[in-house]
C-alpha cells in the first residue's frame, strides 16, 4: 500500500474528564453531609426558589448572624467548587472531542490520497522528493509520477491546515484552563456565578444559598407573572440602546437565565417546570410581544424585532449573542408540552412563522414577492432567537414538528426562487433537538403518551410526510446536509440504548424511513436531484442522488446501515437463497430480544443503492460489510456454526455489491466506468489503515448485541487480513476472495494452535514441468513465512520469483491438501476435517450470495422491475 512521508501529531493535554469527575462527586458529598442531607447527595435544592434555612437540615436558626454566615459561605464555596470543575470537564471534553475530530479528518484525507495514487506507485513512500515531477511534455494528460506529486502537495497543505486548527485548539484551552484558574482565584463573584449558569452548571443553588449576595432584586423576588411581566418592561431599553448596559441589566439577565437552565433541567429530569416559572415565561414573552405589537394583527413583528433593535442598539456581538441565547432557550422552554408548555402559549409572530408565508390575500406576483420576503424575514429573525440558544434544551414536540414542515414549503420555494438557505438549516438543527418531532416526521404521528398538534391529518399525512422528507434531504445544503442529519441522527444514538422504549422508537423510525424513501416515487424524486456534483476522479455527476449532493446525509445513511447490519444480512424475504422483493413486511417488524429489524430484500437495497450514490459512504458501507465478513468469520473459528456467519456475511456483502451495480446502471455508466468506479471504492476500503472498526463503530456495536464479544483489535487485525488477500487474486471476484481468505485463515489459526507447524499432506502438485509440495506452492505464493523454523500467515506478503507465482487455481489446490490434511478439534461442530470445516464457511456464504447477485443486479432495460417486486433474472426481464 502507498504511503506519504507526512505525519501528524497534534498536541494533548494532561486532564481527562474520567479523572475529573470522581472531585466534582467529591465537592457534592461533602456539600450534602454539610447541610445534614446525606440522603440529597444530588443536590436538588438548586432546581427551585426556596431558603437557606429550608435546605439545610440541621437547626441552626438559633445560631448568631456570624455563625450563621459561615454556614452560608462555607456551602457556597462547595457549590462553587464543583461547579466550576464541572465548566472546566466541559473545556476538556471538548478539547479531546476537537482534537479525535481534526485527527479523524487527517486519516480520512490520507486514506483518499492513498486511494488516488497511481497503480505505479500503489506500493511507494511519496516524500517532498520522491517521484520527481517531469517536464512539461512528459506531463502532458498527467503522468503518474506529476500526478503522486499533486497528490502530495494537496496533503501537504491539509497538513498545514491541520496543524493550524489542533494549534488553535490547544491555545482555546490554555485560555479555558487560565479562566478556570482565574474563577477558582477570584472565588464566587456575581459575575463568574453568571458564567456558570450561562454554562448549565447551576440555576438557583447560589441565590437559594445566599440570596442577598447572589440576586440583588427585590428581596421578595420570586418568579411570577408580575416580576416576568416587569422585567420585560425595564430590559427592553438596554437592548434598543436608551440604557446602557449596567448592573442591574445582568441581574435582570441572571433572573431569566436561570429560569431557562431550570426548564432545561426539568427536560433533562423529565418532569415539569414550576408553575411560577411557567407563569414567569408567558408573561416575559406576552409583554415582550405586546410592547412591539400593541394591535394584534398590524403587520408587526413582535418578538421578532428584537435582534434588529439589538443590532442597532450599540451591543457588541457577544452581548447580542449572549442575549438572543437566552430569549431563545426561554421560547424553546415555553413552547415545551412536557414541561407544561406548548404551541399556543408561543407569541403570535413566533407562530406566524411556523405557520408559513398566509399567500391567502395575494392577487399579484409582486405581492406574492411581498408576502415571501416578510415572511423570510421573519424566519431569518427567529432563527437569530433560536440559534444561540443552549443546545441541550429543545422546543415543544408541535413547535418542532411545525418547524420542519414550514422548512419543508420553503425549501420546496427556494427551487424557484433561489436564496441562502443558512436560516433554514439553523432552524432545521433546532427543530431536530426534538426526536417526537423527528419521530413524528418519519413515522406519521408522535411516539405514545406526547401530546401536541400535527399540521396534518389521517388523509394528508403520508403526502405531507414524504414530501417533508423529500424537500429535506434533497435540496442542496450549503452545509453539506449537517443539520438535515437531525432528522436521523437520533437513531444513529438510541439505536443500541439500554432503554428499551429508546431501542423500539429507534427501529420504528428506522422501519418507516425506509418505507418511505423506497417507493418508485421517492427514488425518482431523490435519485434525480437536477443538482450536478463533482466526483474524486474529476468528473462530473449529472442529476446527481440526494446523497452524492449532500455528505453528511450519505454518512449517516452509512452508518444506519452499520448500526442494523444484523438486519440488513438477516433471511427474512430470503427462501432458500431466493430473495423475495415483494416481500410484505408484517405489523411489528422490530424484535427487540434478537434486536434484528424485518426488512424486504428490495428496501434494503434501494437503501444501499442511496449510499452508492455517494464515494465516501460507498467506502464505508463496503468497509462495513467487509469488516462483518471478517468478524463472522472469526465467531465461526470459534463455535464452527457455519449456518449463521457464512449466511449472515454472504447476505450483506451481495447486497453492498448488487447495490453499487445499480447505482452505476443509475449513472449510465459504461462497463470500464463501472469497473473504474468500484476500483474507487475498493482501493478506499483496503486503504482504511488498522482501524477499521473505528471507522464503521456500528458494526461492532451490532456484533455485541448479538452476543458475540470480540474484541476490537482482533476484528481490526481479521479485516486487515481480509482486504490483503485480495493482492493474491488478480480478480474482484468475491468468491476468490472469500474462499482463499477462509482457507487461509483457518490455516493460520492451525499454525498458531499448532507451534508453526504445517500439517504434511501427501502428494504434490503439478506446477508447469515441475512437482512441488502444496507447502512450497504456499510459499511460493508468499502466503506462509517461515520464521527460524515456524510458520505463520502472512497476508500482506509478496509472492516468491516475480512472473512465477502460483496462479489462485493451484493456490487453492496447494490449501486443500495442507487443510485435508489435518483437523479441526477446537470446536463442537462438525465436520473435523480442515478442508471441510474451511469450505462449509465459504459455501454457505455462496448460497447466498450468489443467488441474490443473480437476482437484484439490473440492467438499464430492466431496472423497474426492482420497484415491481420482480427479481432481475425474472422472465419478465
Amino acid at each position: 500500500m502507498a504511503s506519504f512521508q507526512l505525519f501528524f501529531s497534534p498536541a494533548s493535554i494532561s486532564a481527562f474528564v474520567s479523572q475529573i469527575n470522581p472531585h466534582i462527586e467529591d465537592f457534592n458529598i461533602l456539600q450534602a453531609r454539610l447541610l445534614g442531607r446525606a440522603d440529597d447527595l444530588e443536590g436538588s435544592f438548586d432546581s427551585a426558589a426556596t431558603n437557606f434555612t429550608d435546605i439545610i437540615a440541621w437547626d441552626i436558626k438559633e445560631q448568631g448572624s456570624e455563625n450563621y454566615q459561615l454556614w452560608v459561605d462555607t456551602a457556597v464555596s462547595l457549590e462553587y467548587a464543583a461547579d466550576v470543575t464541572s465548566q472546566w470537564v466541559d473545556y476538556v471534553q471538548h478539547f479531546w472531542d476537537t482534537r479525535n475530530e481534526i485527527w479523524d479528518e487527517w486519516d480520512e484525507a490520507v486514506s483518499s490520497a492513498i486511494s488516488r495514487v497511481p497503480a505505479e506507485y500503489a506500493e511507494a513512500t511519496i516524500t517532498s522528493s520522491y517521484p520527481e515531477r517531469e517536464g512539461f511534455f512528459s506531463s502532458i494528460g498527467g503522468s503518474d509520477a506529476n500526478k503522486c506529486r499533486d497528490l502530495y502537495d494537496e496533503l501537504s497543505t491539509k497538513l498545514e491546515g491541520f496543524n493550524e486548527r489542533a494549534r488553535n485548539n490547544l491555545e482555546k484551552y490554555e485560555e479555558r484552563a487560565e479562566e478556570i484558574r482565574e474563577m477558582l482565584e477570584q472565588g464566587a463573584t456575581d459575575v463568574n456565578v453568571q458564567k456558570l449558569i450561562d454554562a448549565g452548571h447551576s440555576s438557583w443553588g447560589y441565590q437559594n444559598l445566599d440570596p442577598n449576595k447572589y440576586l440583588e432584586l427585590e428581596s421578595d423576588f420570586e418568579p411570577t407573572a408580575e416580576s416576568g411581566e416587569e422585567i420585560a418592561i425595564e430590559i427592553g431599553p438596554y437592548w434598543s440602546g436608551e440604557k446602557p448596559l449596567d448592573d442591574r441589566y445582568h441581574e435582570l439577565m441572571l433572573a431569566i437565565s436561570m429560569i431557562g437552565t431550570n426548564a432545561r433541567n426539568a427536560q433533562n429530569d423529565g418532569r415539569e417546570l414550576d408553575q411560577n416559572e411557567l407563569d414567569f415565561l408567558r408573561a416575559f414573552y406576552e409583554e415582550l410581544e405586546n410592547t412591539r405589537n400593541p394591535t394584534p394583527g398590524n403587520n408587526s413583528t413582535g418578538i421578532l424585532e428584537i435582534p434588529e433593535t439589538m443590532d442597532t442598539g450599540g451591543l457588541s456581538e457577544e452581548e447580542i449573542e449572549y442575549a438572543l441565547g437566552i430569549l431563545g432557550g426561554g421560547l424553546l422552554a415555553l413552547s415545551d408540552e412536557k414541561i407544561g408548555g406548548g404551541y399556543e402559549e408561543l407569541p403570535e409572530s413566533i407562530q406566524s412563522v411556523m405557520e408559513g408565508p398566509d399567500f391567502s390575500n395575494v392577487r399579484s406576483q409582486g405581492g406574492y414577492r411581498d408576502v415571501h420576503n416578510a415572511w423570510r424575514e421573519g424566519a431569518e429573525s427567529l432563527n437569530r432567537l433560536l440559534e444561540h440558544s443552549d443546545g441541550k434544551i429543545e422546543g415543544g414536540s408541535e413547535f418542532s414538528t411545525r418547524m420542519m414542515h414550514s422548512i419543508s414549503g420553503e425549501l420546496n420555494r427556494m427551487q424557484l426562487t433561489g436564496g441562502d438557505d443558512s436560516s433554514m438549516s439553523g432552524l432545521l438543527d433546532v427543530a431536530t433537538r426534538n426526536e417526537d418531532a423527528n419521530y413524528a416526521i418519519l413515522t406519521g404521528e408522535y411516539p405514545d403518551g406526547v401530546e401536541g398538534g400535527l399540521p396534518w391529518n389521517d388523509k394528508s399525512q403520508e403526502n405531507i410526510t414524504s414530501n417533508i422528507i423529500e424537500n429535506i434531504y434533497k435540496h442542496e445544503w450549503s452545509d453539506d446536509g449537517e443539520a438535515a442529519r437531525g432528522l436521523t441522527r437520533w437513531i444513529e444514538e438510541t439505536a443500541f440504548s439500554d432503554d428499551k422504549d429508546e431501542r423500539t422508537m429507534a427501529a420504528e423510525a428506522m422501519d418507516a424511513l425506509m418505507e418511505t424513501i423506497t417507493t418508485k416515487e421517492m427514488h425518482d424524486a431523490l435519485s434525480d436531484t437536477g443538482v450536478t456534483v463533482e466526483i474524486s476522479d474529476g468528473t462530473e455527476v449529472s442529476n446527481a442522488p440526494f446523497t452524492a449532493v449532500n455528505g453528511e446525509i450519505a454518512d449517516g445513511l452509512a452508518h444506519l446501515f452499520e448500526l442494523y447490519i444484523n438486519s440488513f444480512s438477516s433471511e427474512t424475504g430470503i427462501e432458500n437463497g431466493e430473495p423475495k422483493l415483494n416481500w410484505k413486511r408484517p405489523e411489528d417488524p422490530w424484535n427487540d430480544e434478537s434486536r434484528q429489524l424485518e426488512m424486504s430484500p428490495k428496501e434494503r437495497l434501494i437503501f444501499l443503492e442511496y449510499i452508492m450514490g455517494n464515494e465516501e459512504s460507498a467506502i464505508r458501507a463496503h468497509r462495513a460489510a467487509g469488516v462483518y465478513t471478517a468478524a463472522q468469520t472469526e465467531i465461526y473459528l470459534e463455535n464452527g456454526n457455519a449456518s449463521e456467519g457464512g449466511s449472515s456475511a454472504g447476505i450483506v456483502q451481495s447486497l453492498v455489491d448488487s447495490a453499487l451495480h445499480n447505482e452505476a446502471v443509475n449513472r449510465n455508466l459504461d462497463a470500464d466506468q463501472e469497473e473504474a468506479m468500484k476500483r474507487r471504492i475498493f482501493e478506499g476500503v483496503a486503504n482504511t489503515g488498522n482501524n477499521a472498526l473505528g471507522l464503521v463503530p456500528g458494526v461492532g456495536v451490532a456484533i455485541q448485541s448479538m452476543g458475540q464479544f470480540i474484541t476490537p483489535d482482533i476484528i481490526n487485525a481479521a479485516f486487515t487480513d481480509y482486504t490483503s488477500s485480495k493482492s493474491y487474486v488478480g480478480s474482484t471476484t468475491t468468491s476468490i476472495e472469500v474462499e482463499l481468505y477462509t482457507n487461509a485463515r483457518v490455516l493460520s489459526e492451525i499454525l498458531e494452535r499448532n507451534g508453526g507447524e504445517v500439517p504434511t499432506p501427501d502428494g504434490t502438485i503439478e506446477i508447469g514441468n515441475e512437482n512441488k509440495s502444496p507447502q512450497e506452492i504456499l510459499e511460493d505464493a508468499g502466503l506462509i513465512v517461515n520464521d527460524n523454523g515456524s510458520y505463520s500467515i502472512d497476508f500482506s506478503a509478496e509472492p516468491k520469483g516475480a512472473g512465477s507465482a502460483p496462479d489462485s487455481s493451484e493456490i487453492r489446490d496447494a490449501m486443500e491438501g495442507v487443510l485435508s490434511s489435518t483437523e479441526v478439534d477446537w470446536t463442537p461442530w462438525n465436520p473435523k476435517d480442515a478442508y471441510e470445516f474451511s469450505s462449509k464457511f465459504s459455501e454457505e456464504y455462496f448460497e447466498y450470495y450468489d443467488p441474490i447477485k443473480e437476482a437484484t443486479r439490473y440492467s438499464k432495460s430492466n431496472i423497474n422491475l426492482l420497484y415491481e417486486g420482480d427479481p432481475a433474472n425474472s422472465p419478465n426481464a
